[in-house]
Protein backbone atom coordinates (compact mmCIF):
# COMPACT_ATOMS: atom_id res chain seq x y z
CA UNK A 1 0.00 0.00 0.00
CA UNK A 2 1.18 3.19 -1.10
CA UNK A 3 1.71 6.03 1.27
CA UNK A 4 -1.24 8.86 -0.11
CA UNK A 5 -3.79 5.00 0.49
CA UNK A 6 -2.13 4.76 3.71
CA UNK A 7 -3.11 8.32 4.53
CA UNK A 8 -6.48 7.69 3.34
CA UNK A 9 -7.49 4.44 4.82
CA UNK A 10 -6.43 6.35 8.18
CA UNK A 11 -8.44 9.25 7.75
CA UNK A 12 -11.32 6.66 6.86
CA UNK A 13 -10.93 5.04 10.31
CA UNK A 14 -10.68 8.11 12.62
CA UNK A 15 -14.11 9.00 11.05
CA UNK A 16 -15.50 5.45 12.10
CA UNK A 17 -14.41 5.76 15.34
CA UNK A 18 -16.23 9.07 15.96
CA UNK A 19 -19.75 8.16 14.52
CA UNK A 20 -19.48 4.53 16.27
CA UNK A 21 -21.28 4.32 19.36
CA UNK A 22 -18.76 3.74 22.50
CA UNK A 23 -18.93 0.56 24.42
CA UNK A 24 -20.69 1.85 27.17
CA UNK A 25 -23.65 2.67 25.42
CA UNK A 26 -24.16 -0.20 23.59
CA UNK A 27 -23.64 -2.45 26.65
CA UNK A 28 -26.03 0.49 28.78
CA UNK A 29 -28.52 -0.53 26.01
CA UNK A 30 -28.33 -4.30 26.21
CA UNK A 31 -28.60 -4.04 30.26
CA UNK A 32 -31.65 -2.30 29.85
CA UNK A 33 -33.51 -4.41 27.09
CA UNK A 34 -32.41 -7.63 29.43
CA UNK A 35 -33.76 -5.38 32.81
CA UNK A 36 -36.96 -5.46 31.19
CA UNK A 37 -37.74 -8.97 29.69
CA UNK A 38 -40.75 -9.64 28.95
CA UNK A 39 -41.49 -6.12 29.42
CA UNK A 40 -40.58 -5.26 25.81
CA UNK A 41 -41.01 -1.41 24.29
CA UNK A 42 -42.63 0.09 27.52
CA UNK A 43 -41.66 3.46 28.12
CA UNK A 44 -39.50 4.66 31.20
CA UNK A 45 -41.60 7.17 33.08
CA UNK A 46 -39.87 10.47 34.07
CA UNK A 47 -39.75 11.05 37.75
CA UNK A 48 -41.01 7.16 38.22
CA UNK A 49 -38.02 5.45 38.36
CA UNK A 50 -37.24 4.72 41.92
CA UNK A 51 -40.64 4.04 42.98
CA UNK A 52 -41.43 2.31 46.59
CA UNK A 53 -44.57 -0.20 46.19
CA UNK A 54 -46.44 -1.83 49.22
CA UNK A 55 -48.53 -4.77 47.80
CA UNK A 56 -51.70 -6.50 49.27
CA UNK A 57 -54.11 -9.12 48.24
CA UNK A 58 -57.54 -7.28 47.18
CA UNK A 59 -61.41 -8.24 46.77
CA UNK A 60 -62.17 -6.14 43.51
CA UNK A 61 -58.55 -6.86 41.60
CA UNK A 62 -55.75 -9.37 42.50
CA UNK A 63 -53.89 -7.18 44.38
CA UNK A 64 -53.77 -3.74 45.79
CA UNK A 65 -50.55 -1.41 45.65
CA UNK A 66 -49.68 1.78 47.08
CA UNK A 67 -47.05 3.44 45.52
CA UNK A 68 -44.46 5.99 47.12
CA UNK A 69 -41.45 8.10 46.49
CA UNK A 70 -43.19 9.03 42.78
CA UNK A 71 -42.31 12.15 41.94
CA UNK A 72 -44.55 14.90 39.87
CA UNK A 73 -45.23 13.28 36.16
CA UNK A 74 -47.98 13.32 33.82
CA UNK A 75 -49.12 9.66 34.07
CA UNK A 76 -48.84 7.79 37.81
CA UNK A 77 -48.91 9.71 41.37
CA UNK A 78 -48.34 8.49 45.13
CA UNK A 79 -51.48 6.86 46.23
CA UNK A 80 -52.84 3.45 46.14
CA UNK A 81 -54.09 1.73 42.35
CA UNK A 82 -55.82 -1.92 41.26
CA UNK A 83 -52.49 -4.20 40.81
CA UNK A 84 -51.93 -7.48 38.64
CA UNK A 85 -49.51 -9.77 37.84
CA UNK A 86 -47.99 -11.00 34.62
CA UNK A 87 -45.88 -13.81 35.90
CA UNK A 88 -47.61 -15.97 37.35
CA UNK A 89 -44.98 -18.19 38.17
CA UNK A 90 -42.74 -16.57 40.61
CA UNK A 91 -43.69 -15.53 43.98
CA UNK A 92 -44.43 -12.11 45.48
CA UNK A 93 -45.27 -10.98 49.15
CA UNK A 94 -48.80 -9.95 48.95
CA UNK A 95 -49.48 -9.46 52.72
CA UNK A 96 -48.00 -5.69 52.94
CA UNK A 97 -44.76 -6.53 51.06
CA UNK A 98 -42.85 -3.46 50.54
CA UNK A 99 -40.47 -3.22 47.36
CA UNK A 100 -38.28 0.05 46.87
CA UNK A 101 -36.47 1.48 44.44
CA UNK A 102 -38.85 0.14 41.56
CA UNK A 103 -38.65 1.95 37.97
CA UNK A 104 -42.53 2.41 36.60
CA UNK A 105 -42.91 1.75 32.97
CA UNK A 106 -45.54 3.26 30.44
CA UNK A 107 -47.35 0.70 27.98
CA UNK A 108 -50.14 3.56 26.07
CA UNK A 109 -49.79 2.94 22.48
CA UNK A 110 -46.73 -0.21 22.72
CA UNK A 111 -48.34 -2.87 20.73
CA UNK A 112 -47.41 -5.85 22.51
CA UNK A 113 -50.32 -4.46 25.33
CA UNK A 114 -52.61 -3.04 23.00
CA UNK A 115 -55.19 -6.42 23.68
CA UNK A 116 -54.78 -6.07 27.66
CA UNK A 117 -54.77 -2.17 27.57
CA UNK A 118 -58.04 -2.90 25.78
CA UNK A 119 -59.47 -5.63 28.17
CA UNK A 120 -59.22 -2.61 30.63
CA UNK A 121 -60.73 -0.06 28.48
CA UNK A 122 -64.30 -2.39 28.16
CA UNK A 123 -64.06 -4.06 31.79
CA UNK A 124 -67.22 -2.97 32.87
CA UNK A 125 -68.92 -3.81 29.58
CA UNK A 126 -67.66 -7.26 30.09
CA UNK A 127 -68.76 -7.45 33.64
CA UNK A 128 -72.07 -5.88 33.06
CA UNK A 129 -72.79 -8.13 30.03
CA UNK A 130 -71.26 -11.59 32.08
CA UNK A 131 -72.01 -11.09 36.13
CA UNK A 132 -70.29 -13.56 36.91
CA UNK A 133 -66.15 -11.97 35.99
CA UNK A 134 -64.11 -11.67 38.85
CA UNK A 135 -60.49 -10.60 39.51
CA UNK A 136 -59.98 -14.36 39.09
CA UNK A 137 -61.02 -14.46 35.62
CA UNK A 138 -59.60 -11.09 34.62
CA UNK A 139 -56.00 -12.10 36.05
CA UNK A 140 -56.11 -15.71 34.41
CA UNK A 141 -56.98 -14.01 30.90
CA UNK A 142 -54.16 -11.26 31.51
CA UNK A 143 -51.76 -14.21 31.81
CA UNK A 144 -53.20 -15.84 29.19
CA UNK A 145 -52.73 -12.95 26.80
CA UNK A 146 -49.51 -12.12 28.09
CA UNK A 147 -48.47 -15.52 27.51
CA UNK A 148 -44.43 -14.75 28.84
CA UNK A 149 -44.60 -17.29 30.90
CA UNK A 150 -46.70 -19.60 28.84
CA UNK A 151 -49.84 -19.85 30.51
CA UNK A 152 -52.21 -22.67 28.54
CA UNK A 153 -56.09 -23.06 29.91
CA UNK A 154 -55.66 -26.64 28.21
CA UNK A 155 -52.85 -28.07 29.64
CA UNK A 156 -52.36 -25.89 33.30
CA UNK A 157 -52.58 -27.93 36.11
CA UNK A 158 -54.36 -26.36 39.18
CA UNK A 159 -52.25 -27.20 41.50
CA UNK A 160 -48.98 -25.26 39.59
CA UNK A 161 -51.49 -22.55 40.58
CA UNK A 162 -51.07 -19.40 42.91
CA UNK A 163 -52.63 -20.62 45.68
CA UNK A 164 -55.60 -18.13 45.77
CA UNK A 165 -56.40 -19.41 42.21
CA UNK A 166 -57.05 -22.79 43.13
CA UNK A 167 -58.48 -24.89 46.45
CA UNK A 168 -59.35 -28.32 46.44
CA UNK A 169 -57.53 -29.86 43.34
CA UNK A 170 -59.42 -27.17 41.41
CA UNK A 171 -58.77 -23.60 39.97
CA UNK A 172 -61.29 -20.98 41.31
CA UNK A 173 -61.62 -19.46 38.15
CA UNK A 174 -63.95 -20.07 35.25
CA UNK A 175 -62.47 -21.33 32.63
CA UNK A 176 -65.43 -20.70 29.64
CA UNK A 177 -65.82 -16.65 31.63
CA UNK A 178 -61.56 -16.69 30.46
CA UNK A 179 -62.05 -17.71 27.17
CA UNK A 180 -65.19 -15.09 26.56
CA UNK A 181 -62.74 -12.23 27.90
CA UNK A 182 -60.37 -13.33 25.42
CA UNK A 183 -62.36 -13.54 22.48
CA UNK A 184 -63.97 -10.07 23.17
CA UNK A 185 -60.66 -8.65 23.03
CA UNK A 186 -59.43 -10.14 20.25
CA UNK A 187 -62.34 -9.27 18.29
CA UNK A 188 -62.20 -5.74 19.15
CA UNK A 189 -58.91 -4.36 20.37
CA UNK A 190 -56.85 -3.84 16.94
CA UNK A 191 -60.29 -1.36 16.31
CA UNK A 192 -59.65 0.93 19.77
CA UNK A 193 -58.61 4.27 19.27
CA UNK A 194 -57.10 5.54 22.38
CA UNK A 195 -58.75 8.78 23.44
CA UNK A 196 -59.12 11.21 26.86
CA UNK A 197 -59.29 8.89 29.67
CA UNK A 198 -57.91 5.76 28.33
CA UNK A 199 -57.13 3.45 30.59
CA UNK A 200 -53.35 1.34 30.17
CA UNK A 201 -51.27 -0.21 32.22
CA UNK A 202 -47.90 0.73 34.31
CA UNK A 203 -45.29 -1.97 35.40
CA UNK A 204 -43.44 -1.94 38.02
CA UNK A 205 -40.04 -3.67 37.28
CA UNK A 206 -39.91 -5.50 40.69
CA UNK A 207 -36.57 -7.95 40.94
CA UNK A 208 -35.99 -10.30 39.04
CA UNK A 209 -36.69 -13.55 41.36
CA UNK A 210 -40.44 -11.70 42.12
CA UNK A 211 -43.74 -11.57 40.55
CA UNK A 212 -43.44 -8.13 38.35
CA UNK A 213 -46.31 -6.41 38.55
CA UNK A 214 -48.86 -3.66 37.04
CA UNK A 215 -51.59 -0.84 37.99
CA UNK A 216 -54.35 0.91 35.48
CA UNK A 217 -53.91 4.85 35.12
CA UNK A 218 -55.80 6.62 32.06
CA UNK A 219 -54.49 9.29 29.65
Amino acid sequence: MNKKSLISFGLLFAALLLVMPSCDSVTNQNSVDVSLDPVEEVLSIEGANSATITVNRADESYFSIDFSEISENSIIGNGEGEGWCIDWQKPIDSNGGVYSNIPLYSTFNVKGWEPINYMFNIMEQLKADEPGITFREVQAAIWSMRGNPEFDLDTIEPSDLPDIMYSNGESTFDRELVDYIIKVVESGYEDFVPTEGTRFAVIAETPVDVQTVITVVEK
